[in-house]
C-alpha cells in the first residue's frame, strides 16, 4: 500500500494516537478550546470575513502523516550553527504544519482548520536578547496538509480533500474549488498580480491500472490534467516564476523517480495554459516517503530533491528549471551521512535576491539510529548548497516551513502530528 492510500485505511488510528499523545504531553491539556488569548498564546487572527472564520477543531480532528513519536528539540547537543538564536524554540499552540506568511511587524502562521484558514500572529523581536515566550496552556489540532498561500489567495484542503480557496484580506466565503485525494499535499502559486493556480493529486483509473495524477486549477476555473499521459504523480510543487510559475510533480512509486516540469499561464480568454510536460531528471529506485521542494536562488530556479543518489549514497539534488524547462539536466549533490525516510525539505528565497535559505531533516551520522538533526543553509544561485550548521536534533519531523523577515531573521517551523516548534535565527551576512 503506497503513502497516500495508506492515509485513509489508517485515519481512525491515527486520530486515537493523536489524542493520547496529547494528553501525554500537556498534562491538562484541553482538546476543544481554541487558544487562549493572554500572554502564554498568541491570539488568531480573526477577521469579519467568513473566509477567515475560526471553527474549532480538537486534536481528534488533526490528520498528518509520519511517525507520530513526540519531538523534542535538543539544544544542548545539536551541534554548532554559525546562526544566532534570536526566538525561541516556542511550542505553538496548536498541532500540525503552516504556512509563513511574512508582514511588516509579525508573521503569521497560516494552519488549516477544516478547509479555512486560521491564523497566528508572532511579533517579529528586536534587539539581539533571545526572546522565549512560555509554553501555551492549551492546544488545538490542525489538519494535515498546510494550507499554501499564493499571493492575496489561500487554498485549504478539507474534509474529504475538498480544497476550498479563501481571500486572505477578506471578501466573501471560502469557496470550493474541486475535490483532490484526501491526504495529499497541495501546491499554490501566484500568476502575475491579481490571479493564482492550485496544483492538488486525485485517483485516476488507467491503463496502467488505478494512480494518482496531477491536475491544475487556475482562480476558479475547470480543472486541467498536468500529469502526462501515463505518468502518475505523488506530490506536487510550485516554482513560482511571474505570469507561468512552473507546476513540478515525482512519482515515487515506479522504480525510477522522474521530475516532471509544466509551466503553467493564463490565456487572454481567462482560462488556465498548460506547456508541454518535461522530464528534467530522473533519479534511482525510491524512498517510500520522498517528498521534495522548489525555490529560486537568484536568477535560477531548482528543484530540491532529497533521494538515493546510488545503491550507497544519500543526498539533496538540485536540480536547475531552465525557462523553459529543459531536460536531462545535471544535478549538483550534497550529500547525506545516511539515507532518511521521510527527508522533508524546505527552502525560501533570500530577500537580497542572491540565493535561497535551506532547512532539511537528516542524520547526523551514518550509523543506525544515528540522530536526526534539522541543518539550515544556504543554496548559491549555481544550486550548491552550504551547511550553516544545526539548530536542533530529534525524531518524528515531518513537516516544515521556513521563512525570511524584513529585518533578515529567517523563521523555521517544524513538527509532526505532536507537536510543532518556531523559532528564529539570525545567520551572519553572504560573504
Amino acid at each position: 500500500m503506497d503513502r497516500n492510500a495508506s492515509f485513509e485505511a489508517n485515519g481512525h488510528v491515527k486520530r486515537l494516537v493523536a489524542s493520547l499523545l496529547c494528553l501525554a504531553s500537556c498534562k491538562g491539556c484541553d482538546e476543544t478550546a481554541s487558544p487562549r488569548s493572554d500572554a502564554s498564546t498568541p491570539a488568531p487572527v480573526t477577521s469579519a470575513s467568513s473566509s477567515l472564520r475560526v471553527i474549532e477543531a480538537g486534536i481528534a480532528d488533526a490528520e498528518a502523516p509520519g511517525d507520530a513519536a513526540a519531538f523534542t528539540p535538543d539544544l544542548g547537543d545539536a551541534g554548532t550553527s554559525a546562526c544566532r538564536l534570536g526566538y525561541g524554540p516556542a511550542e505553538q499552540p496548536f498541532r500540525g504544519p503552516a504556512s509563513i506568511l511574512v508582514m511588516p511587524n509579525e508573521i503569521r502562521l497560516v494552519t488549516n482548520d477544516s478547509g479555512k484558514p486560521r491564523l497566528y500572529p508572532v511579533p517579529i523581536p528586536t534587539g539581539t536578547q533571545t526572546v522565549t515566550p512560555p509554553r501555551p496552556l492549551s492546544f488545538v489540532g490542525m489538519r494535515w496538509p498546510a494550507c499554501e498561500v499564493a499571493g492575496s489567495f489561500v487554498y485549504c484542503q478539507g474534509p474529504g480533500g475538498m480544497i476550498y480557496r479563501s481571500n486572505l484580506h477578506g471578501g466573501g466565503e471560502a469557496k470550493q474549488i474541486v475535490k483532490s485525494r484526501p491526504g495529499t499535499r497541495i501546491a499554490a502559486a501566484s500568476v502575475g498580480a491579481d490571479h493564482a493556480v492550485v496544483a492538488y493529486l486525485d485517483l485516476r483509473h488507467t491503463t496502467e491500472g488505478d494512480m494518482l495524477q496531477a491536475f491544475a486549477v487556475l482562480d476558479e476555473g475547470d480543472p486541467v490534467k498536468i500529469s502526462d499521459d501515463g505518468a502518475g504523480a505523488t506530490t506536487a510543487r510550485f516554482l513560482p516564476r511571474g505570469e507561468t510559475p512552473v507546476a513540478l510533480t515525482l512519482d515515487s512509486r515506479t522504480a525510477m523517480v522522474p521530475v516532471h516540469a509544466r509551466p503553467v499561464g493564463r490565456k487572454p480568454d481567462g482560462t488556465i495554459a498548460v506547456s508541454p510536460d518535461t522530464v528534467v531528471f530522473v533519479g534511482g529506485a525510491p524512498e517510500r516517503g520522498i517528498d521534495f521542494t522548489a525555490v529560486n536562488a537568484g536568477a535560477k530556479g531548482f528543484a530540491l530533491v532529497p533521494l538515493p543518489r546510488d545503491s550507497l549514497d544519500f543526498g539533496m539534488a538540485s536540480l536547475p528549471v531552465e525557462d523553459p524547462p529543459k531536460e536531462d539536466v545535471p544535478a549538483t549533490w550534497s550529500s547525506y551521512p545516511n539515507g532518511v525516510d521521510p527527508a522533508p525539505i524546505t527552502a525560501v528565497p533570500t530577500r537580497d535576491g542572491k540565493g535561497a535559505w535551506v532547512a532539511r531533516v537528516r542524520p547526523r551520522a551514518k550509523d543506525p539510529g544515528a540522530w536526526r538533526v534539522i541543518e539550515l543553509g544556504r543554496l548559491d544561485p549555481s544550486g550548491a548548497f552550504s551547511s550553516l550548521g544545526e539548530i536542533a536534533r530529534g525524531k518524528g519531523v515531518t513537516d516544515m516551513s521556513i521563512a525570511e523577515d524584513a529585518s533578515g531573521g529567517v523563521w523555521i517551523l517544524y513538527g509532526d502530528t505532536s507537536v510543532t516548534w518556531l523559532e528564529r535565527r539570525v545567520c551572519p551576512p553572504q560573504l
